[in-house]
């Protein structure tokens, strides 16, 4: 007799045969078995999908934490490269005051010096006697001015390759700093969506689960038995 049979065969004084009916009893006590076990081992396999995804979710939110760290790093790092620049800026001023100081150092010598040529030919003679001493010093006035000058224009020289280097380095360290923390927006808004597609895929699995169990414990419950007349 199949096991979805419905229908018993009758005994001679009323009622159904017994054996029918418990027949038809452990056919569906079997098939409940059967159904239930499935449903156990569903619920298992969805659990540890669960867990598997609950670690991912961990791990996810301990990289964003590690992005985020790095990116307050290098916002540290880019805002101490600014502080560096302002410094820089500041010496790079100073040394153009200096060199502005030396500029006029060295006007004031040359008019000095154009002050002193005509009081020296007034002493024409006392400069015929004292030509070899005057020679001498206005060869060493020369150097010393060719000297001054020479300074001077190594000065402004080496200031604006030191400008020039300093704001490419600049330039370099916060493009390289703007890139980096770009990426580590990306990486961030990226992490966001991952943990939002998690929390809903949880979300759907516990409902998944919920229904799981409420159809083993509808499952569990026997069907109540026919009555039964003892032949």
């Amino acid at each position: 007799m199949s096991a979805t049979e419905l229908q018993f065969r009758t005994a001679t004084f009323g009622g159904f045969q017994k054996q029918d009916v418990l027949s038809y009893i452990e056919s569906s006590n079997q098939s409940h078995l059967e159904k239930l076990e499935q449903l156990q081992r569903e619920r298992d396999e969805l659990s540890v999908e669960k867990e598997a995804l609950a670690a991912q979710a961990e791990q996810a939110k301990g990289q964003a934490d590690a992005l985020d760290k790095e990116k307050q790093a290098l916002s540290a790092q880019l805002e101490e490269a600014r502080e560096e620049a302002q410094q820089l800026r500041a010496q790079l001023e100073e040394a153009r005051q200096q060199a502005r100081q030396a500029d006029a150092q060295l006007a004031d010598a040359n008019a000095r010096l154009a002050q002193a040529e005509p009081d020296a030919a007034a002493y024409q003679q006392i400069k015929d006697r004292t030509a070899g001493i005057e020679l001498e010093a206005h060869c060493r006035a020369q150097a010393v001015m060719q000297q001054a000058e020479e300074k001077v224009h190594r000065a402004h020289t080496e200031v604006e390759q030191w400008l020039h280097k300093v704001q490419a380095g600049y330039d370099l360290l916060r493009s390289d700093m703007d890139g980096a923390i770009a990426r580590t927006g990306q990486e961030l808004d990226k992490l966001h969506q991952m943990l939002e597609q998690l929390s809903s895929s949880f979300s759907s699995q516990d409902e998944h689960l919920r229904k799981l169990s409420q159809d083993c414990a509808d499952q569990i419950a026997p069907p109540a038995p026919l009555p039964l007349d003892e032949n």
